[in-house]
């Protein structure tokens, strides 16, 4: 094998050759203006190939210099195989990246001379001192160095270390990074350097660096600093966000994250502003409906009709014809109700006249959907509507509708409530009502269970609904449902209205033995 210092067509070197052997060639080379051709090799030596500098002369070649030279030939880099260019030296290297170039052997990327070679070389010390203010800047985004709010900090992030590189103020660290709340790298309010937190640089600020009111109101993060912002902002700042957001505000009634703001905005807005708010809100009757029938637009509605009843008391009637005027859709869902019942809590009986007269009118509606049967039952409730008018009106209503009610599904709850309500008058009115129909509702899946419920109470004569059970108690002996109401008017009557009832069993006693509900009976009263 030839032990001589070959170079490969790749850019390679030769691991067998010797360092003895490379001293000379690298001695003779260095003496020649152009190398000479090797000829003995199989290998050819590229022709971008490198020459050493005047450093390596044969006078000062020792064996430090070797090493050096051959850290410097050994440097990694991905590109050389692919493209076959050699790599410098690392004095040269770092000579070439430092704006060197050295005559035109020693300056393999950079000729001497040469305007174009000299912008280029401008360039690239231009991308080189960005690159390294960039390095920094990164290293201070991740806190691997400490700059403080005057642009000192240790020394390490001023310009005159990034080499005179313009950087922007440090000061404003929020406008690039984090928020301008105070809780990202800027947290001199926060911390306790003295400095003091201005809420309207802080708003106005935050508007420049993110982008529009509404965008920040339905971010996930920004969202939260915006209400910290409202919360402990003066009046100037609650007028600048309240001006970037009144427009897009029936929007964000129904944004996840725009809600809350919504909801801490209004709290703090003033009189006039809340009649802004109540002017965009009930512009379209059918964008108001839609916020009402939101999970948490519902809520929002709700916050500014609290509002509306402490500062605003002129806005009533506004924002009462608007709900007045879609009520009855409103009753109807599971999460409008709750505007309706919050009018009812807050609001006078004639504040909310119309809206009462527009419920009462379409109690039996509402009292047989699902959403509008929970609603009747919470108005009745005084704990929720304190006005005894307001709700005397609404049991009225269903006491005159009782029959129908009583059949329903849904409505037979209403009157079932109305029962439990305990009141002896409003009870009275009740089993009036449904005299002569106790047979028929007995018979009924839903009605049997109001009749049960009308026996079991104690403030009535039991008497007066028994006797009008005779009427119809052939059948209702023998009736999947009527056959609980016998039992629970056997247990709740008195010994005479008993022997009343012993005396139809007795008689229809054949009957019942063949019927599986009769049985039932004749089981539960031990006959």
């Amino acid at each position: 094998m030839d032990n001589k210092f070959y170079v490969n067509t790749n850019g390679e070197r030769n691991i067998w050759s010797t360092a003895a052997e490379e001293n000379m060639t690298t001695a003779a080379s260095s003496s020649q203006s152009q190398p000479p051709q090797m000829q003995s090799s199989k290998f050819h030596q590229p022709e971008n190939h490198i020459h050493i500098n005047d450093g390596f002369s044969s006078g000062a070649f020792d064996l430090q210099t070797l090493e050096s030279s051959f850290r410097g030939l050994s440097f990694a880099d991905s590109n050389v195989h692919q493209n076959g260019n050699p790599i410098l030296p690392a004095h040269q290297y770092n000579q070439v990246f430092n704006g060197g170039g050295g005559s035109y052997g020693d300056g393999y990327l950079f000729p001497p001379s040469g305007s174009y070679h000299h912008y280029e070389l401008k360039d690239l010390q231009r991308f080189n001192q960005n690159q390294q203010r960039l390095s920094y800047q990164n290293d201070y985004v991740n806190q691997s160095y400490r700059y403080d709010t005057i642009g000192g900090g240790n020394g390490m992030l001023n310009n005159s270390f990034l080499n005179g590189v313009p950087c922007a103020s440090r000061n404003n660290v929020s406008d690039y990074y984090t928020n301008i709340f105070g809780y990202g790298v800027n947290n001199s309010w926060r911390s306790n350097e003295g400095c003091t937190y201005n809420q309207d640089q802080a708003a106005s600020s935050m508007e420049n660096g993110r982008g529009s009111y509404f965008s920040i109101a339905t971010d996930r993060v920004w969202s939260k600093e915006l209400e910290k912002t409202i919360f402990v902002g003066t009046k100037e700042t609650i007028d600048m966000i309240f001006d970037g957001l009144i427009v897009g505000i029936c929007e964000l009634m129904v944004d996840p994250f725009g809600n809350d703001v919504v909801k801490l905005l209004i709290g703090k807005c003033s009189s006039e502003q809340i009649i802004l708010i109540v002017d965009v809100v009930t512009r379209h009757i059918s964008k108001f409906v839609n916020i009402c029938f939101n999970p948490i637009g519902t809520l929002a509605i709700q916050v500014l009709l609290t509002s509306i009843h402490e500062r605003a008391n002129n806005q009533i009637p506004r924002i009462m014809d608007a709900i007045s005027s879609v009520a009855l859709q409103l009753t109807r869902n599971t999460n409008a109700k709750y505007v309706i019942l919050a009018c009812f809590r807050m609001f006078t009986s004639s504040q909310c006249r119309r809206l009462l007269e527009v419920v009462s009118q379409h109690c039996y509606q509402i009292a047989i959907d699902q959403n509008g049967c929970c609603l009747l039952q919470q108005c009745f409730d005084k704990e929720r509507v304190p006005n005894h008018e307001i709700r005397q009106r609404l049991i009225s209503e269903v006491i005159e509708h009782a029959l129908k009610l009583c059949l329903n599904c849904h409505g037979n709850y209403v009157v079932q409530y109305v029962v439990e309500l305990d009141n002896q008058h409003e009870t009275d009115l009740l089993v009036n009502k449904l005299l002569r129909n106790y047979a028929h509702l007995a018979r009924n899946k839903y009605g049997s269970h109001v009749v049960q419920k009308l026996l079991k109470l104690r403030g009535i004569d039991s008497k007066l609904i028994v006797v009008d059970l005779l009427r119809g108690i052939d059948t209702l002996l023998l009736d999947p449902f009527g056959n609980y109401v016998i039992q629970t008017a056997w247990f709740v009557s008195k010994e005479d209205v008993r022997q009343m009832l012993r005396y139809y069993i007795e008689r229809n006693i054949r009957l019942m033995r063949c019927n599986k509900f009769g049985n039932k009976i004749l089981e539960k009263l031990n006959i």
